[in-house]
């Protein structure tokens, strides 16, 4: 399910726009006023919705600086196409003489080569949304406003081109002429369709195999020194019921390794949550209940069974190490929580010798591959163009050209056409990636 977020005009053509797609039933709807609103509309779909889908990149930081939501977060945004539209528009509208302008949101670079493609002046007066290169880091919406209206009344420009409905009604209410760039039906279809993708990923993704090991050391020295006593029996027995009743509530198989430590084989889905309850101080699921035994635990998520127990062996090496859960994520990242620490994420380093060949051949590290390929999931690789590959991986439209060009001598993207070439703008081309040579096989990796 995809959870559509934003103002009633934006709701609505996307709305219209997944009518068209065949994909209104797999979406719903939260319309504000004040993007303010966004984050508590993004609490109360999160219990429903795989996907939260912001028209907006306002609304989009303002709910994940909120936090707390376990929904992937995605927004819809400001792209060349709908720049071009609204010059023509402005150009319509003053007989063909581009007014001077004062504009946000886009970044300079895209405004710059949008202008230069149509044979134009940039204009002067450019505000980007954005801080510091974060998603989350955003201008104030009053400081764009204000920016709007000092270039206005200092008589610098004609009108005064906004990609936010909110500070276009500000400029509206003072007297100013405002221009609001909205988006393209275009850009809605994209969005929407990599959204739907991204949900029924993470809906696999719940089905995905999960390991959790559960390591019990002897909790005196006198059991290990006669394993064979009634009272070394007797703790055996109960830390295998104990175990027992882990296995049961996460409905998971249970198995016996010969280093003596326990594994639970479960699904994702059903780890995830009981790690939630965990977090929250619940216990729930993974407490061992039968007695006072002082448990380590590893959890491992992969696409096969051995991958996730793989992975949880090194979640439990980690928990051994420090005394805190642990659990190790197919792309590298680790979760770590204790009950006196804020969860933390961070990133095993890799080392897996067919992934650092291919980082090295395409001049990337290996985390920057890790992020090229989960990239690359939320697109049709087999018909990509750089564009696109830019939004879904989160870079400039030039580094992803560039990208590009070494994957296309690498021989991983093939080029198979040109798209647009008899429109305004730069023509863009079209390749099949061939995904299976940049991700190692799970056999490989375990």
């Amino acid at each position: 399910m995809i959870g559509l977020i934003g103002p009633a005009d934006s709701t609505r053509l996307c709305l219209s726009v997944a009518l068209e797609e065949g994909l209104a039933d797999q979406v719903m709807v939260r319309a504000y006023e004040s993007a303010d609103d966004a984050p508590g509309l993004a609490h109360e779909l999160d219990q429903v919705c795989q996907v939260l889908l912001f028209t907006g990149r306002v609304p989009y930081a303002l709910g994940r600086r909120s936090g707390g939501l376990s929904a992937s977060l995605r927004f819809v945004p400001h792209a060349g196409a709908d720049l071009y539209r609204a010059l023509i528009q402005l150009l319509r509208r003053s007989h063909g003489e581009m007014p001077r302008m004062s504009l946000d949101t886009i970044e300079a670079a895209i405004v710059r080569e949008a202008f230069e493609d149509l044979g134009l002046e940039p204009p002067q007066h450019i505000m980007p949304l954005g801080l510091a290169g974060s998603e989350e880091l955003i201008r104030p919406v009053a400081e764009i406003t204000g920016f709007h209206l000092e270039r206005a009344r200092a008589g610098d420009v004609d009108v005064c081109v906004t990609c936010l409905e909110s500070v276009h009604r500000e400029l509206i209410a003072a007297g100013v002429t405002a221009w609001r760039i909205s988006h393209t039906r275009a850009a809605f279809r994209e969005a929407l369709r990599q959204a739907h993708l991204e949900a029924r990923l993470n809906i696999s993704e719940t089905t995905q195999p999960a390991v959790i090991l559960i390591s019990v050391p002897d909790q005196e020295p006198t059991l290990a020194a006669d394993p064979a006593s009634y009272e070394a029996q007797s703790w055996r027995l109960h830390v295998r019921e104990s175990v027992l009743d882990v296995a049961e509530r996460l409905q998971g198989r249970l198995s016996e390794r010969d280093d003596g430590t326990f594994m639970v084989f479960t699904s994702r889905g059903i780890a995830e949550s009981a790690i939630s309850r965990w977090m929250a101080g619940h216990g729930g699921p993974l407490q061992l209940h039968r007695s006072a035994i002082q448990a380590r635990l590893g959890i491992g998520f992969g696409s096969t069974a051995s991958a996730a127990e793989e992975r949880a062996r090194q979640a439990l090496v980690m928990g051994e190490r420090d005394g805190d859960l642990h659990v190790a994520f197919p792309n590298g990242e680790v979760l770590r929580a204790g009950r006196d620490r804020s969860p933390t994420t961070y990133r095993l380093r890799e080392t897996h010798d067919a992934t650092l060949r291919v980082a090295e051949h395409l001049g990337l590290g290996p985390l920057s591959l890790a992020r090229l390929t989960r990239a690359l999931r939320q697109v049709d690789a087999s018909s990509v163009t750089a564009a696109e590959l830019a939004r879904a991986y989160g870079i400039e439209a030039r580094s992803a050209r560039r990208l590009m060009t070494s994957l296309q001598r690498a021989g991983i993207a093939i080029p198979l056409g040109r798209l647009g070439g008899a429109r305004a703008g730069r023509p863009q081309t079209i390749y099949r990636i061939d995904v299976g040579r940049l991700i190692p096989s799970e056999a490989e990796d375990a």
